[in-house]
């Protein structure tokens, strides 16, 4: 019922128009600032563990987040998630740790890579990842290696992504176990990363106000340790929290939920999910909500119908009708106890 009633608004679209609507001209801001994705992450952290974190935080393709909390007086590496167009498919390299004085260089040159097909090539491509590797305090994660994100085929993407490794291995420094992916995909990168000899790093795509369920334990003191764990001693501990276990279809509608719900504001009306979706026309960017005059009644219902299917109602049958890979999630991670017993220290001995 939704389709049916979508095709007809695209036709009418186009009708009133005179051309096709093309989402990917759209896109939407998601339902939390950058300062409080960091908060979050950071209070979720010390919480479980009671140990002081740190984030680094990636947007596709730009680092005005990063820059803009920076701006703020909050120490937050200059990171960001670097689309790279590779024989067919589409890769996602998360670049971390950039140098402060060369920021405007590198991301006129990834820039560059990936909206000028012309300069593209896979000489140019390792020129590029070697210029990142140039700063010891960089490090370069493929996230979410398994992810066919243009929908070439797996077994295409699958090639592409083999092919990428074999010509670029020794330049990525890590491989994602994503916290917003299904474990049957996740799985596979475990496999990849013992082939290859890369470690395993946990990261999410986050758009939402969930915090993410993989993260990283570290010996490392700051991001530049970090950094040296990763690309030196090619070691990496990743945990796994227990609402990774949540079917993967649950946790996606509750995300989906989370962006289509009204958000409060302090002395304000709430504000609604058209006021956070935006397209640029005329080089000027404009919010949905003023091009808009009200959501058709058939949307409506379908959003409804969203939020009434995140609820916790539904839990048991996302739970009944998973398919996710789950039942390997344990086995895989070899869950288990390290330290049943904490050893008497002598005195000669050291700890770290």
């Amino acid at each position: 019922m939704v389709a049916g009633c979508y095709e007809r608004g695209l036709r009418q679209y186009q009708r009133e128009n005179g051309r096709a609507l093309n989402l990917s001209e759209w896109y939407y801001r998601p339902p939390v600032t950058p300062a409080a994705v960091i908060d979050s992450e950071l209070a979720q952290l010390e919480e479980r563990f009671d140990l002081p974190g740190w984030v680094s935080l990636t947007d596709h393709d730009t680092i005005e987040g990063p820059l803009g909390l920076r701006a703020n007086g909050r120490a937050v590496p200059i990171s960001l998630e670097w689309s790279v167009p590779f024989e067919g498919s589409l890769f996602h390299l998360g670049v971390h740790g950039i140098a402060p004085a060369s920021t405007d260089a590198t991301m006129q040159a990834l820039s560059a890579y990936t909206n000028l097909p012309r300069v593209r090539s896979n000489r140019r491509l390792g020129e590029l990842l070697d210029m990142l590797g140039e700063c010891p305090e960089t490090f370069v994660v493929l996230n979410h290696p398994y992810w066919d994100l243009v929908r070439i085929g797996q077994l295409r993407h699958d090639s592409a992504l083999l092919a990428f490794l074999r010509a670029h291995g020794d330049r990525i420094h890590a491989l994602e176990l994503n916290g917003f992916r299904p474990w049957a995909e996740n799985r596979s990168v475990l496999p990849l990363a013992t082939g290859f000899a890369i470690p395993v790093v946990g990261g999410g795509d986050r758009h939402a106000l969930s915090p993410n369920a993989i993260v990283n334990l570290t010996r490392a003191c700051d991001l530049a340790e970090f950094a040296h764990e990763l690309r030196v001693e090619r070691f990496s501990s990743c945990v796994v929290f227990p609402e990774y276990s949540d079917p993967f279809a649950a946790r996606i509608f509750r995300n989906t939920a989370d962006v289509l719900r009204p958000l409060p504001q302090s002395h304000r009306a709430p504000q609604p999910w058209t006021e956070r979706v935006f397209i640029n026309m005329d080089g000027h960017e404009q919010v949905l909500a003023s091009l808009w005059e009200g959501e058709p009644l058939w949307l409506r219902g379908a959003l409804a119908v969203t939020r009434a299917i995140a609820s916790k109602p539904f839990a048991p049958l996302f739970e009944m009708m998973r398919a996710d890979g789950h039942e390997t999630l344990e086995a895989d991670c070899r869950m288990e106890h390290l330290v049943e017993v904490v050893p008497q220290l002598t005195p000669d001995s050291a700890a770290a």
